[in-house]
């Protein structure tokens, strides 16, 4: 692993999965986007990182450009 990155861990109920991702300016990033497809139709999703996991877990934040109530 390179200085500048850092193992990631998204996850989201039972499954998990792990990925490479960039530190800004050292730190971990609070939050990125991964395009999903959702019935059909491609999406961005958001992930958000987990202040109280000891590591870099990140969980499911919604989808963007979505309004929620």
């Amino acid at each position: 692993m390179a200085d500048n990155t850092y193992t990631a861990t998204l996850a989201r109920g039972d499954s998990s999965e792990t990925i490479e991702l960039e530190l800004i300016q050292g730190e971990p990033q609070r939050s990125i986007t991964r395009t999903v497809e959702v019935n059909g139709e491609s999406i961005d999703e958001v992930w958000e990182l987990d202040l109280d996991s000891p590591d870099y877990t990140y969980r499911p934040g919604g989808y963007e450009d979505r309004a929620y109530s």
